[in-house]
């Protein structure tokens, strides 16, 4: 991924940068780290390099950002820091931070996301889970941190609109069986009872970051639940335009419809489909483009 990979060489540009003021800041002046750090931020270091343990500072850094420049993806650089040995988790907490940075909350695969949870240092035996941590890092980001709350709204579904998959909006899913398989693409305010949930949250607007690395993930996660012989139950706030996107994507990508074809099928099964973001239309017919291109490999 070219775009993904200028991304990765400007963030290590700017680390480089801030660690040099940083460093020339914190000891006034004086340089006696700043052949240890640059060291380990040169393109060409990899973790042989290393003259300590990777629990220590500069070994810990250098290995992280190899990592960054070396993978793929979030996933990809989370594996090659953690298959090093050694110390990981100091070093894949410094590698996830940086790779958030990079990839976004998006490029987290939904499986791993969902299954957050823990407690904050000064909130007291509060157990935070991936709702509760998306509005701290809002709050971080200088927003407000505030409960979502999303009412009480007409319950929709389930209904079965494809082959073992299911649709909802918001209360429907909240209130469904819980021996089905969630998919939520939305905020939900309480947590869901199900036992398998994941949650992929996608804004409906033309402002995702990295929309079409977050469909693959949920199309992924799709394919391996069913393949264990879940029943899913996709759902969104109203159960329209990103359940809409999700099922259709489904189609495309699993079942080699055109968006068109796809659109037509969605629509005949559930009328509650949402058509209104273009972003999303033109987000399936890069999927379908994908997929000929793969078909014709």
């Amino acid at each position: 991924m070219p775009a993904q990979s200028g991304k990765r060489e400007i963030f290590c540009s700017l680390s480089y940068a801030a660690l040099n003021r940083l460093v020339i800041h914190a000891s006034g002046g004086a340089n006696e780290h700043r052949e240890r750090w640059v060291a380990v931020l040169a393109p060409d270091w990899t973790p042989a390099d290393a003259t300590e343990a990777n629990g220590a500072a500069w070994p810990t850094l250098g290995q992280a950002v190899w990592a960054l420049r070396n993978g793929r993806d979030f996933a990809d650089v989370m594996r090659l820091v953690i298959d090093l040995g050694g110390d990981t988790d100091t070093v894949a907490a410094v590698a996830g931070g940086l790779a958030g940075a990079v990839f976004g909350m998006g490029g987290i695969p939904s499986r791993w996301a969902s299954a957050v949870h823990g407690r904050v240092p000064g909130h007291g035996e509060k157990v935070w889970r991936l709702a509760d941590l998306q509005q701290l890092a809002t709050a971080l980001d200088g927003g407000v941190q505030q409960n979502y709350d999303p009412g009480v709204i007409p319950r929709i579904g389930p209904t079965e609109v494809l082959p073992g998959i299911w649709a909802g909006n918001l209360d429907g899913a909240r209130h469904s069986d819980e021996d089905f398989a969630v998919i939520s693409l939305c905020r939900l305010g309480e947590p869901f009872p199900h036992q398998v949930h994941r949650m992929a949250y996608i804004a409906d607007n033309d402002h995702n970051a990295d929309l079409d690395v977050m469909l693959a993930d949920v199309l992924d996660d799709m394919a391996a639940l069913q393949a264990e012989g879940h029943r899913l139950l996709v759902h969104c706030h109203g159960g329209a335009s990103r359940t809409g996107l999700v099922l259709r994507g489904w189609l495309v990508r699993e079942k080699g419809m055109s968006v068109e074809e796809a659109t037509a099928h969605v629509a005949e099964r559930w009328p509650h489909l949402g058509l209104w973001n273009d972003s999303f239309t033109a987000a399936l017919e890069r999927v379908a483009a994908r997929s000929d291109d793969e078909g014709h490999r």
